[in-house]
């Protein structure tokens, strides 16, 4: 969780502060009040600060992932953390070669990144079952003599060596049978075929495995869904837009790219800033309130993988029905609204790291009423949200409670 939130705030400010294309560089117009130095010097940090966190965040899950199952179970945890980063960066070397992209690095990024955690999380989970079955027990102790962590060592050869050999049967199947697995480029039909669909029927079916494939931990296609799409149709309504001074009539109405983003997902806010929100006014649990404040920040802005990691959101059972219903019901209500000629479709281009609720509003070129609609829309994401939140926060006492006992 710390990683992430370092990663978050990071993010922020690469994606709002430092880019050319970002929303605070040019509402504050640093273009002509920041000086090229600090600039030069942020975008520097913003985005080594990303790669350091986010670019490796795989690693971090695998070695994780792998440590807990195997306190789980008392085994040595540090042995069966270093193996499951073997593991994977083994699997992320198998996964670049062939690589016709240009990449410098001998490692695929895409299996490292933080969008592909679901690949690290069973990683490390598989090698801490391993050292689970074949591994010995292990009780940690204050100061350990050499002859110890020798013997440690020795006790870990053989889980190891298996795990080990395990990862070159997956790494040698990528490359023998060239899987591009967990890879952006993986996903771009799949993207391509939401923000180009002008079928609301196919849309909500294609919405509803994106944001399972994001609550499983594969961000990819979420956050390459954006309302800038470049392709024929969105062309066509801006190009009509421009053309014509208003977006009511354009020719596709019910354009993907014109519906997920500003709507389903509405950059976050349609179940993480929802969530915050709720957390901050409830105040029951003090830990999940921590979460929720250093997490506002960079949700609003769009950044919201500290909160997805910390919360957590990403494969927890309570959060998965609304996680993907809200953001069908929004999409539902603002195709409803755009037939019946009450907001204007969303046809041009919106900064990166706009907070999620003024997406709308600036897609639509300033229309107050997207903007009144994509309040009450979050309004509603809220009310849909409070049940599950206290559904979520009864089990949090129960395990508390449980774990309590078991002490």
């Amino acid at each position: 969780m710390p990683i992430a939130i370092i990663g978050a705030y990071f993010q922020l400010m690469r994606n709002a502060v430092f880019s050319p294309d970002s929303f605070i560089y040019n509402v504050l117009n640093f273009d002509e009040t920041m000086p090229d130095d600090i600039w030069y010097a942020g975008a520097f940090i913003s985005s080594g600060m990303v790669r350091a966190t986010f670019g490796l965040f795989g690693l971090y899950a695998a070695y994780f992932s792998a440590r807990y199952t195997a306190r789980l179970y008392k085994k040595d945890s540090t042995s069966v953390g270093m193996t499951a980063v073997i593991v994977i960066m083994f699997c992320a070397y198998a996964n670049n070669l062939g690589d016709t992209t240009g990449n410098r690095s001998p490692f695929s990024a895409s299996i490292l990144k933080v969008n592909a955690m679901l690949l690290a999380l069973l990683i490390g989970y598989v090698v801490g079952q391993i050292f689970h079955w074949l591994g010995k027990d292990h009780e940690p102790i204050e100061f350990e003599h050499t002859s110890r962590i020798r013997k440690r060592a020795w006790n870990a050869l053989l889980p190891a060596s298996v795990s080990i050999l395990g990862g070159l049967i997956l790494g040698v199947s990528i490359y023998e049978l060239q899987i591009r697995i967990m890879s952006s480029d993986t996903f771009k039909t799949l993207v391509a075929q939401v923000e180009n669909s002008n079928n609301l029927f196919e849309i909500i079916l294609l919405l509803i495995v994106v944001m399972f494939l994001s609550w499983i931990g594969i961000g990819y296609p979420l956050n390459a869904l954006s309302n800038s799409a470049v392709n024929t149709a969105a062309m066509a309504n801006l190009n009509y837009a421009l053309k014509h001074g208003s977006a009511w009539d354009v020719p596709h109405k019910f354009l993907g790219s014109s519906l997920v983003y500003p709507y389903a997902w509405m950059g976050g806010a349609s179940v993480g800033l929802a969530l915050i929100i709720i957390i901050l006014l409830v105040r029951e649990n003090k830990q999940n309130e921590n979460i929720a404040k250093i997490n506002l920040l960079p949700v609003v802005f769009n950044s919201n993988w500290g909160f997805m990691v910390g919360m957590p959101i990403i494969l927890n059972p309570v959060l998965f029905l609304p996680f993907i219903i809200i953001p069908v019901v929004n999409v539902l209500l603002a195709s409803a609204a755009i037939a019946l000629h009450i907001i204007a479709p969303c046809v041009y281009p919106v900064l990166r790291g706009t907070p999620g609720i003024l997406i709308s509003f600036f897609g639509s070129n300033g229309n107050w009423v997207n903007l009144v609609f994509s309040i009450l829309l979050f309004i509603l994401d809220i009310e849909m949200l409070i049940p599950i939140a206290s559904l979520g926060q009864r089990i949090e006492k129960g395990l508390r409670e449980r774990e309590q006992k078991n002490e």
